[in-house]
């Protein structure tokens, strides 16, 4: 649908504003500093990517080497960039309305696009002021149920957009077909290109109905890898027919229902359709392949331009330029450095040496801009009058975290479990990255099971277990517990503990169960392990069923979400 209003504001526009309406630039944390503002007033940026739990954003370091791929460090004055302040959904809404308000104040007054990352689970940059939280995609496809997809699209969808985000970075798209995939996992709905489509259309239509732009990603998948772009380039070396079959099949579904108004691509290289380029400046895959085969006219959006596959292959802010020039209408640039007047310098070359027509950056501006007036952000003032903690304490979102917590949470081998109220235990777990909400934050598991037995006692570790971590368990690990519990989660760019945990449940005689939040041994479920409790979320609604299980008190519900068995405990899985 074309709107003429928007075809006037784009004829109006300068270079330096056209170029900015493709910017996608950062604003880390909840304390806007002078250039974030600058990007608005200055640069004319069309949207800020949100990353609310953290003050600054950090340098890519490869958990494997410990080596920096990427360095994003400012000159801004901050030093550890975890432990942004928390605050109320209503303090945020307020600093979200004064940038767009600073937006309404520019010469045409083009609202800003909020965009962020609420995959579920640990993926969550609104995670404060009570929200409800929800699984990871396979958790909801855990619950056996693609209608639940639906109402946890659309209740993210109502809480967000009451805090003023209107750009959602979901659903993912990728048929996890590789089972050490280190970076796409249970951020997947399944390893079926079916049930992704199937899943994945569902939180469409809820995105939809709540009014939240959505995005699928990454194009055109990147389920079959053992390699994280964060910090390396993915090769997705399979054939076209399998890639029309499996990675294909989900887009050309959603595209075809006219559900998914933005695509991101992905930061790999598919030899069946380029062999020289990452798909994000590859104009065989974005232009050849998305625009013109499978005939989608909404828009596309790059993945953040930091990540270790694109920049170091192609600096960032030539990447930047070459995604542009290769069919990209919004480019994520998340740096708060100088990476930004970089990239404006070289997309600014590009269009004065004609390798982007001036045509074609007009065409790029009217998809983003059309597609903010279609949900409404040119007109949303209305929403200023919402109160953020009423939506999020409306009894009906509530239960619906509840039921859904209760629905995707599984067990695999049930020997040690329940555990008796009466018996002495050991919760060992581990510091869950850097929330310290009220609602969540390390220690919810013990706190949780604290509710059950008469005799728990707490050992808190690192996510990824240093020296002192092991000495420490081992020493716990020697006093009289009956039962131990242990978390066993994975997170994408950290270390597994699984192989030490492993070896402790070798070397012990104590009853241990495992607590981890994938269904995949490969990550994060040790060898020996035959009492596994699989969360699909670290969140607090996951967890508060977690305990309930480990004691009996909760059945758990969660079904096998893959087509792939993989393993099988003593036992079959309940």
């Amino acid at each position: 649908m074309e709107h003429t209003y928007m075809e006037h504001i784009v004829k109006k526009m300068t270079l330096e504003q056209k170029i900015g309406a493709v910017l996608t630039l950062g604003f880390a944390g909840v304390v806007p500093q002078k250039h974030i503002y600058r990007y608005i007033e200055q640069y004319h940026c069309g949207g800020l990517r949100l990353s609310c739990d953290m003050r600054t954003f950090g340098s890519y370091v490869d958990p494997k080497s410990a080596r920096t791929v990427v360095s994003v460090e400012g000159k801004h004055g901050v030093r550890f960039k975890s432990g942004a302040p928390v605050c109320t959904a209503s303090q945020y809404k307020e600093i979200l309305e004064d940038l767009q308000a600073a937006a309404r104040r520019r010469p045409l007054s083009i609202p800003l696009h909020f965009s962020y990352d609420q995959e579920g689970g640990s993926s969550a940059d609104f995670c404060f002021g009570g929200v409800n939280l929800f699984a990871k995609p396979m958790g909801i496809r855990a619950m056996g149920d693609s209608k639940m997809a639906y109402e946890i699209a659309k209740a993210v969808s109502l809480q967000s957009k009451a805090v003023g985000f209107n750009w959602i970075h979901s659903p993912v798209l990728d048929v996890n077909t590789e089972p050490k995939n280190p970076e796409i996992y249970t951020r997947a709905y399944s390893d079926s290109a079916q049930v992704v489509a199937e899943y994945a259309m569902e939180s469409c239509r809820g995105f939809r109905d709540g009014k939240m732009i959505a995005t699928g990603k990454h194009f055109p998948g990147r389920g079959h890898s053992e390699i994280d772009a964060h910090f390396q380039v993915p090769v997705i070396d399979v054939d076209r027919k399998t890639m029309e079959e499996r990675e294909l099949l989900p887009y050309r579904k959603l595209i075809e229902a006219g559900v998914l108004p933005s695509i991101m691509i992905a930061h790999s290289i598919f030899p069946a359709i380029d062999p020289d380029n990452i798909a994000t400046v590859s104009k065989k895959v974005i232009t050849g392949l998305l625009r013109e085969e499978l005939g989608f006219q909404g828009v596309i959006t790059t993945d953040s331009m930091t990540m270790g596959a694109i920049a170091v292959r192609y600096g960032v802010a030539n990447a930047c330029a070459l995604a542009l020039e290769a069919g990209a209408d919004l480019v994520l640039m998340k740096a708060e450095n100088h990476l930004v007047e970089e990239t404006i310098d070289s997309i600014r070359r590009f269009v004065e040496q004609g390798r982007i027509p001036m045509e074609e950056l007009d065409q790029k501006v009217y998809r983003v801009l059309n597609l903010k007036y279609e949900y409404g952000l040119f007109f949303d003032r209305n929403n200023h009058k919402v109160c953020p903690e009423q939506v999020i304490g409306d009894p009906a979102i509530g239960e619906l975290a509840a039921q859904a917590a209760r629905r995707s949470v599984m067990t695999v081998g049930k020997r040690f479990l329940p555990i008796p109220s009466d018996k002495k235990v050991l919760v060992v777990e581990q510091k869950v990255k850097h929330y310290n909400d009220f609602q969540w934050h390390s220690g919810i598991l013990y706190e949780n099971c604290l509710k059950y037995g008469s005799h728990v006692s707490y050992q808190e570790t690192s996510y990824s277990w240093d020296e002192e971590d092991k000495r420490t368990v081992e020493e716990r690990l020697k006093e009289d517990f009956d039962y131990v519990v242990i978390t066993s989660y994975f997170l994408r760019g950290a270390l597994s503990n699984k192989d030490v945990i492993d070896r402790i449940i070798r070397n012990s005689d104590k009853k241990i169960i495992v607590v981890t939040n994938t269904p995949y041994r490969e990550l994060s479920i040790p060898e020996h392990a035959e009492n596994v409790v699989i969360t699909f979320a670290t969140s607090p609604e996951n967890i508060k069923v977690t305990a309930g299980v480990l004691f009996g008190v909760v059945s758990p519900e969660g079904e096998w979400p893959l087509e792939e068995r993989m393993w099988q405990a003593s036992e079959d899985m309940v």
